[in-house]
């Protein structure tokens, strides 16, 4: 795998292109990238037929490791992949630890191994486990077994811990890797822990820079984009400036969390190049849609005056709400999206109500699509010169975060 930037934007951020991935050695990825969030394999609610009516579907797809810890004997028997298992043969394939839209359990890791939770429960997960299950699954790049369970009320203990445990797992991993046919052509990503310790921080960011990854899995922050109020924010930027200051410029970024629009754009200028796609999942599994505009050379058009068209977030609207079971527009005006071409508000609306499961297909076709473009237009907006009209674009349509409330009012009275 190789990394080149074609241009820095905005302090840290960077615009780059990806290739020789894998079995896709002759494709390119240009990156700030979206990965295409899976579950057990598979675009959650779409088949692989109704998958290309998504627009701008990227190259590249996120797998978990936990949804297939169960299966490890049938995919050694089947000894072929996890592409050709998945029938998800057209990307290449990034295999993570945990899956994203799921909060993980705390307390479960030890100096062994890593918990990973299945529908069968908990399986600790060894540095031996772990490189059978990558031969068997054969992905194009890989994250390293990683202890990334510590937050803001980690003790220092805890936070030396899960830096000491990482850097061994990375260290014997790289010796199997090294050894295994299999995985010639597979690339490890090491994970930078440290929680919010930056001495700790810093540590594991030389540390695992110092062995020969292809990648870095920023981790321990447990869900920094799905609660990005200021205190967490704050926090956040000054860590990730000084850690992607010891990373090396020629290796990608990748940090999974659930990422909202305004969290995207801070952690693109952080130095951050892939993310992953769970959000737009959790949209649909609440019935709503994503309505956020990103023309940044245009007026941003809310949705709506209606306040209840509000009910989540600027960002996204409630079509279970009764106030669209007569609105005959689309999700979102000039959206190109099969969705909004074919259907309407109202009529999506009463697929939710009847718990019809082509409510759940039509808002995934949406919300993938609009969550894909917007990936595209900050590429665009990063390669000439327009990120900060981008980000007062986002920013306007931002919904005030109690706890940012709550901090921009101490002191007054």
């Amino acid at each position: 795998m190789k990394f080149n930037i074609q241009k820095l934007s905005n302090g840290l951020g960077r615009c780059g292109l990806i290739t020789e991935l894998g079995r896709h050695g002759d494709k390119t990825l240009a990156t700030p990238a979206c990965m295409m969030y899976t579950r057990g394999g598979s675009s959650p609610h779409i088949s692989g037929e109704v998958l290309d009516f998504v627009k701008n579907t990227p190259g590249l797809l996120q797998i978990s490791l936990n949804h297939f810890i169960e299966h490890q004997e049938t995919l050694e028997d089947f000894n072929k992949g996890i592409a050709e298992f998945t029938s998800m043969t057209k990307g290449s394939i990034f295999c993570s630890l945990h899956d994203p839209a799921v909060e993980v359990a705390t307390g479960y890791n030890d100096k062994n191994g890593v918990a990973l939770w299945s529908r069968c429960g908990k399986t600790m997960v060894d540095v031996d486990l772990f490189m059978r299950s990558m031969e068997a699954m054969m992905p194009d790049w890989y994250q390293a077994l990683s202890d990334g369970d510590t937050d803001l009320s980690s003790s220092r203990k805890r936070v030396l811990k899960s830096v000491d445990r990482t850097l061994t797992f990375l260290d014997k991993i790289v010796e199997k890797h090294e050894s295994s046919e299999r995985l010639q052509k597979s690339a490890i990503f090491g994970s930078i822990e440290g929680g919010y310790d930056i001495k700790e921080r810093k540590r594991s960011a030389k540390e695992t820079a110092a062995r020969p990854v292809q990648g870095f899995v920023i981790e321990g922050f447990h869900r920094f984009g799905a609660s990005a109020n200021l205190t967490k924010m704050d926090k956040m930027v000054s860590l990730l400036k000084e850690t992607n200051k010891i990373l090396p410029e020629d290796k990608p970024r990748l940090m999974q969390s659930v990422w909202k629009p305004d969290a995207v754009l801070h952690a693109v200028q952080l130095g951050v190049d892939i993310f992953d796609s769970s959000y737009p999942y959790l949209v649909t599994e609440k019935g709503a849609a994503l309505v956020f505009d990103f023309q940044y050379e245009e007026p941003v058009n809310t949705p709506s005056e209606n306040e209840e068209d509000r009910q989540f977030s600027c960002f996204e609207i409630d079509l279970t709400d009764k106030i669209y079971s007569d609105d005959f527009t689309p999700i979102l005006a000039n959206c190109r999206c099969y969705s909004c071409l074919n259907f309407t508000r109202a009529y999506i609306h009463h697929l939710l109500n009847t718990s019809e499961i082509l409510a759940s297909v039509l808002l995934m076709l949406h919300n993938f699509s609009h969550y894909f473009h917007y990936f595209v237009t900050i590429r665009q907006a990063m390669l000439h010169d327009k990120l900060p009209l981008l980000q007062k674009c986002i920013d306007q349509q931002r919904p005030v975060d109690k706890q940012d409330e709550e901090k921009n009012n101490e002191g007054c009275s």
